[in-house]
């Protein structure tokens, strides 16, 4: 690069507009060519649970036993918690008791039917008894199917006194005490399946970002001996309430016992986003609308500022989505040097 002498200078700052106007700035001229832009992305995160559910009771009431402790694994069948059921356990004894009386009404009025039946087969009895009974018979049998049926209910009473693990689970959150007194449908823990995770990402927003869905990615787990590979499940649609985006990631099968929930996790990917010009840093300048590039006009070799969008840039080149196309000619370095309708060259630069 060619550096002005002190009289070079002097005579820039001396000499008319219009006559410089006339003399051909050097400049540095780039012809805008399209790229297809690979980006890569770097997260950080923590292994989730890829399958959680809340457990709760389905009535209320004060909370006696407890096991629920978060890292806790359980087995299928195992309770996980239980509310006080002396009430309850109570209950079922007297609608047990009450079946049985019902049951045994209902026999003894089934045997009475029965016997006016024989006793107006034979003549000796009346049409009236037989109703009567018959009458009779239809209440008890009604007794004993509201009898049968309010001892499922109390069973059921029982039954939901406790919250057991449907299948093998792990504790990954719990919000009560043990002798706490809890209403229906309040969470008590949430739990998760064994052996399903996932890494949980939360990526800056970003254009063409939902293009790294089914995309490899490269996972890296605090602690882990070495990375591994896995693929991009899903990025939500949705912003999180700090503007990011949420990036899912398996979790291999194999590799799921080896990394605990909650276990600080780095991912690292590549996507191609789109066609874009690609320009030096040094072309980019702005006018009243915002970013904007020199272009040369080919026939008269002068410049004009002209308004570009970009789409993103480092700490050497610019990404420019809107504005150019390609083989326009812009200027790189020099176009500090630069004013509307000023005619250009293609060589050296000052700087």
């Amino acid at each position: 690069m060619k550096v002005p002498t002190l009289l070079g200078l002097i005579w820039l700052i001396l000499t008319p507009t219009h006559i410089l106007a006339e003399v051909p700035l050097a400049v540095e001229i780039i012809s805008a060519k399209s790229a297809t832009v690979v980006h890569e992305i770097k997260v950080v995160g923590a292994v989730e649970a890829k399958d959680s559910f809340p457990a709760a009771f389905r009535r209320g009431g004060q909370i006696d036993y407890l096991d629920a402790e978060v890292g806790r694994q359980l087995s299928a069948g195992e309770v996980i918690a239980r509310i006080d059921a002396t009430n309850i356990a109570a209950a079922l004894d007297a609608a047990r008791a009450n079946l049985n009386a019902a049951e045994a009404a209902w026999v003894q009025a089934e045997q009475a039917r029965a016997r006016m039946d024989t006793l107006l087969a034979r003549g000796v009895g009346t049409q009236a008894q037989y109703d009567e009974a018959q009458q009779a018979f239809l209440a008890a049998q009604a007794s004993r199917d509201q009898a049968r049926a309010m001892l499922e209910t109390a069973e059921q009473a029982l039954d939901d006194t406790e919250i057991r693990a449907e299948e093998d689970v792990t504790v990954i959150e719990k919000y009560v005490d043990l002798g706490e007194v809890v209403s229906a449908g309040a969470p008590v823990a949430t739990l998760a399946l064994k052996g399903k995770k996932q890494a949980v990402f939360l990526a800056p927003d970003a254009a063409g970002l939902s293009k790294i869905l089914n995309h490899e990615v490269e996972l890296d787990p605090s602690g882990a001996d070495a990375p591994f590979t896995s693929t991009i499940t899903e990025v939500l649609p949705v912003l999180t309430s700090t503007g990011t985006v949420e990036i899912h990631a398996d979790i291999p099968e194999e590799m799921s016992t080896q990394i605990p929930i909650g276990t600080s996790i780095s991912g690292r990917s590549t996507i191609e986003i789109d066609q874009r010009i690609v320009l030096p840093w040094s072309a980019l300048t702005s006018d009243s609308k915002g970013p904007a590039v020199w272009v040369v006009d080919p026939a008269t070799s002068t410049v004009s500022l002209k308004s570009v969008r970009v789409g993103s840039y480092n700490d050497k080149t610019v990404e420019l989505t809107e504005g150019l196309v390609e083989g326009d000619l812009v200027v790189g370095a020099g176009s500090q040097m630069l004013f509307d309708g000023r005619p250009v060259v293609a060589g050296e630069t000052m700087q």
